[in-house]
């Protein structure tokens, strides 16, 4: 199984006043729908209040082939919303609008096992408020010898200004088997642009994680156990970047539980497949890329 653990809420995404999309949204529940959508078995950890808008969500996933047994729901809360303004490049600029109850919890938790993968990541997973069940979450996956998945997603330097959030990241990293973020991730991360030295202190912090680091129009750079990779970006019409980063996750774990049907060591594989794995990422964030959907419809 896989399991995505991340914020759900609704997306508005806004061109112009007369050109508005409505989409169901939050990084992880992108991933998961990309994937239940190419008939991988996916599992949703998240947080929804129980208002229409939930049930619209709610629905959208079971449609979309994704296990919903994993989410809470809070009596008499509403659900999040985000507004998401495209500039001329496509690339949004959020307000987000959020509705949790003071006290958060998940109830009900997975049993992981070796052969499972977990997602996490965004600036949800550095929140105080629900912190401790996102730790256990990630710590029975750590113990179950489960594969790792952590995405920062820190848009905006100011996001890390609190030491308490900057610890919190470091243990994500160094808790993960695969750490992937943008250039821009880690150039807010850690005050540097230059990518190969972004690896470099990564690597101080979690010496055997596969990196990976997207570079949007200009492709991915990678490195695992001495090999470092560098692929072009597929050539696609943008029409919104949102979603991207989302779909890539996908493309990578699409291809790492197609490698992971054959009898290899992870580390093996991943030594070996690398290339097939980052190509499969980039596919899928193309495909994101020219539509106004968060998330892919097929592979094929």
């Amino acid at each position: 199984m896989i399991y995505t653990l991340g914020e759900s809420l609704l997306d508005i995404i806004i061109t112009t006043p007369d050109d508005v999309v409505v989409r169901p949204g939050g990084a992880m529940l992108n991933t998961a729908v990309s994937l239940g959508r190419n008939n991988l078995d996916v599992s949703l950890i998240t947080e929804l209040g129980d208002d229409d808008t939930s049930k619209m969500i709610t629905s959208f996933l079971a449609d979309s082939k994704v296990v919903t047994n994993y989410i809470k729901l809070y009596n008499n809360s509403n659900t999040s919303l985000a507004l998401a303004f495209l500039d001329d490049n496509k690339k949004p600029k959020y307000t987000f609008i959020k509705n949790y109850p003071k006290t958060r919890k998940f109830e009900q938790l997975p049993e992981f096992k070796e052969e499972d993968i977990l997602l996490f990541g965004s600036l949800y997973s550095l929140d105080k408020e629900i912190r401790n069940s996102i730790l256990t979450i990630v710590n029975n996956a750590k113990k179950s010898k489960s594969t790792i998945i952590y995405d920062p997603n820190i848009r905006n330097a100011h996001h890390l200004q609190d030491q308490n959030l900057i610890d919190a990241l470091m243990q994500n990293i160094r808790l993960s088997n695969i750490i992937k973020g943008s250039d821009e991730d880690f150039t807010n991360i850690f005050g540097i642009s230059d990518t190969l030295l972004q690896i470099s202190e990564l690597r101080k912090i979690n010496n055997k994680a596969l990196i990976i680091i997207t570079l949007g129009a200009d492709g991915v750079i990678a490195d695992y156990r001495g090999k470092l990779i560098k692929l072009p970006a597929v050539k696609t019409k943008v029409v919104s970047t949102i979603g991207a980063g989302d779909a890539f996750n996908a493309g990578i774990i699409f291809a790492l539980n197609s490698l992971r049907k054959n009898n290899y060591e992870p580390e093996d594989f991943m030594v070996a497949n690398l290339d097939n794995i980052l190509t499969s990422g980039l596919w899928f964030a193309s495909q994101v890329c020219n539509s106004m959907d968060n998330y892919t419809n097929s592979s094929s």
